[in-house]
């Protein structure tokens, strides 16, 4: 039976140092859990308001397994990994080593040490379903995310473990994010500044994509962590697909500075993100709103937040 509430929970969170981590630390900080922060770079981990910082490198099965053994969560939110498609070519053994292997070594830690406590493995929609065969895996990337999510799904079938796993859009908001909108407010931010740039260029205008506010992602993990269904696959996004042009307008709007922009081809193309909805497909769809959860933070907040949050550290990084 899931607990009502988080509040003096142990809630052990990977990748705390991340885009989606520093958001999910401060969230459940206000929750009133007990949050161990784990994560690679100590300086960051020690930052972070509220929490105990935990370093770990969770290719380190010895520093997983003390991770577990020591903290001993009630909820555990599996963040952790790499998660760049590009960078994954030129990887892919490391991508292999983090998303992979550092699940298992976490699943198997946690089967040993706390097999009560409840996880969220939060994986990707650009993972495939194995069934498809390994023609539809489209880079490295995706291939260390299916694996990672089959695991965790299997350890849940052969230990009876309670693991739920996430399926998130696109997430966006005010933060350290190597995404899309990030990267475009940041260049807009730095035209503001009169700072020389090279032109920013899309990919394709028509490209679309679903985005999510990355602070409504982190709420739906708090409602999964109490009342997810185990072995459940959730996907998590805001139900609608948007273009990278007009992401790109709603964001140009934001200045009174003229800004370059070469806009791609004029050509329509899908995107992996309209080709691949994930393995989870329709088996969670609508029961997360029936969990309690629903989006808080509108597309044009969402923007607004990233162009403040975008100003501030082009600022800073000048002064």
């Amino acid at each position: 039976m899931a607990a009502e509430t988080l509040t003096n929970k142990k809630l052990l969170i990977t990748g705390a140092t991340g885009f989606t981590g520093l958001h999910a630390c401060a969230y459940f900080v206000r929750q009133g859990c007990t949050v161990i922060a784990a994560g690679r770079n100590k300086k960051t981990l020690d930052s972070i308001q509220g929490v105990i910082s935990a370093e770990c490198h969770l290719e380190n099965r010895e520093q997983v397994n003390d991770l577990i053994q020591n903290n001993l969560p009630d909820y555990i939110l599996h963040l952790a990994g790499k998660n760049s498609a590009s960078e994954s070519w030129k990887h892919p053994a490391s991508y292999m080593e983090s998303n992979v292997m550092g699940t298992i070594y976490l699943l198997d830690a946690v089967r040993k040490h706390c097999p009560d406590s409840r996880m969220v493995m939060v994986g990707s929609r650009l993972s495939v379903d194995p069934a498809k065969g390994a023609a539809a895996v489209p880079h490295p990337y995706s291939l260390s995310k299916t694996f990672a999510s089959w695991s965790a799904a299997a350890w849940h079938s052969m230990f009876n473990q309670h693991i739920v796993l996430a399926e998130p859009s696109n997430l966006i908001g005010p933060g350290e994010s190597t995404g899309f909108c990030t990267l475009l407010a940041r260049y807009i931010a730095g035209c503001e500044a009169g700072r020389a740039l090279p032109l920013f260029r899309l990919s394709s205008r028509f490209e679309s994509r679903d985005f999510l506010d990355v602070r409504d992602a982190v709420a739906a993990y708090g409602v999964l962590l109490k009342s997810g269904s185990s072995g459940m696959t959730y996907p998590i996004d805001s139900g609608k697909e948007r273009t990278l042009g007009e992401l790109a307008e709603r964001l140009l709007k934001e200045t009174g500075t003229a800004v370059p922009i070469d806009w791609g081809p004029e050509s329509a193309s899908l995107s992996l993100d309209s080709l691949n909805k994930g393995t989870g497909g329709q088996q969670g769809a609508g029961l997360l709103k029936a969990l309690g959860w629903s989006t808080q933070y509108v597309l044009e907040q969402s923007l607004a937040d990233i162009m403040d949050d975008a100003r501030i550290q082009v600022q800073s990084s000048t002064s």
